[in-house]
C-alpha cells in the first residue's frame, strides 16, 4: 500500500519524513507500505501530474502543515477532496488557517521526533481502521454454467467529465448487459463511480475492485457497507506468480476478464499506461474517449 507524504521540500524536513516512513512501515502488522514524497522524484514531467497520480494511488496521506506552505495546503485540500484518509501533523499549529483548525493536528517538535512517532503510529492505525473494508468477493451465478458466464472489467480516467462519461458509459455498456455477465469495476474516480451506478441501476452483478482494502471512494464505501455493492481487494487475491502489471488490480483485470473496457479523457497518464499494459498482454480491450 502507498502513503503519500505532503510536506515542504526544505532539508529541515528530511528527518521528519524519515520518522513518518518508519511509522508507516510498522503501523499495520503484516502490511507493506511505500512512502512517497515528491522531493525524491527526479524524473522529467510536470510535477502537478506526479501529485495527482500519487494522490490517486495513495491508500492514505500524511500532511505536514508547518508554516502554512501554499503547495502543502493545495495538495492537502486535493487529497481531502478525493476522500483520501489524511492525517495532519505540524509545528506551531496555532498559526493554521481557520479551515484547518477544525481538523485534528498532531503537534510535534523537531527535537522530539520520537514523541511524534508514538502519536502518529496510533493515528495511522485508528484512521485506517475507520476506512477499512472487508473483501466480499464476486458471487457466482447459480443459474449459468462457466461457459455461459463472462467477465467484463471497466475503469478509466479519474477526473473525466462526469456528464460525458455518463453518456459514453450508457452507450457502450448497454449492449453487454446480461444475467450471465460479471462486472469488475475500479473503485475510485469519475468513470468508476458512473459505471457502478449505471450497472447497479440495471441490476447487474458488480464488484468494485481496489488496490487494497482501504482503496474505495467515499460514495462506494457506503454502498459496500450497506450491502448494495461487493468489494474485492486485489492485493490479497491469488494471482499467478511472475505476472506483473501497473498494480495488483490491473493484473486481476488482465487474468480474470474476457473483455476490458477503458474510458479515457485523452490526458490521464494512468489510463494510458493501462491501455499499453492490457494490449501488451493480448487482452481484448475496448478504448472509448470521454
Amino acid at each position: 500500500m502507498k502513503c503519500f507524504v505532503i510536506m515542504p521540500f526544505a532539508e529541515a524536513f528530511d528527518p521528519v519524513f524519515q520518522a513518518v516512513s518508519e511509522v508507516a512501515a510498522s503501523a499495520v502488522p503484516d502490511t507493506d507500505f511505500d512512502c512517497y514524497w515528491l522531493k525524491d522524484v527526479h524524473a522529467a514531467g510536470r510535477i502537478t501530474d506526479d501529485i495527482m497520480h500519487g494522490l490517486a494511488e495513495a491508500t492514505f496521506c500524511i500532511a505536514d502543515v508547518t508554516g502554512d506552505n501554499p503547495n502543502v495546503m493545495w495538495e492537502t485540500g486535493y487529497a481531502m477532496a478525493l476522500g483520501k484518509p489524511t492525517i495532519l501533523i505540524g509545528q506551531n499549529i496555532d498559526s493554521l488557517p481557520f479551515d484547518l483548525r477544525s481538523h485534528r493536528v498532531l503537534e510535534y517538535s523537531p527535537e522530539r521526533l520520537g514523541d511524534l512517532k508514538d502519536k502518529l503510529s496510533k493515528a495511522v492505525r485508528d484512521t485506517l481502521a475507520r476506512y477499512e473494508l472487508k473483501t466480499t468477493g464476486v458471487a457466482t451465478l447459480p443459474s449459468s454454467t462457466m461457459a455461459e458466464q463472462r467477465t467484463i472489467a471497466v475503469t478509466g480516467s479519474m477526473r473525466a467529465d462526469e456528464v460525458a462519461a455518463g453518456r459514453r458509459i450508457e452507450g457502450l455498456l448497454t449492449p453487454y448487459l446480461s444475467e450471465q455477465t460479471v462486472w469488475l469495476v475500479g473503485s475510485e474516480g469519475t468513470v468508476d463511480l458512473a459505471a457502478i451506478r449505471f450497472l447497479l441501476k440495471h441490476d447487474q452483478q458488480v464488484a468494485a475492485v481496489g488496490y487494497d482494502r482501504f482503496d474505495c471512494a467515499p460514495g462506494l464505501r457506503e454502498m459496500v457497507k450497506e450491502g448494495r455493492l461487493k468489494f474485492l481487494d486485489a492485493s490479497v487475491e491469488s494471482l499467478p506468480r511472475g505476472v506483473e502489471g501497473p498494480s495488483p488490480r490491473d493484473v486481476l483485470f488482465c487474468i480474470k476478464s474476457d473483455l476490458i473496457i477503458l474510458f479515457w479523457d485523452g490526458k490521464s497518464s494512468g489510463t494510458q499506461e493501462m491501455v499499453r499494459y492490457f494490449q501488451g498482454q493480448g487482452v481484448s480491450t475496448l478504448l472509448a474517449f470521454v
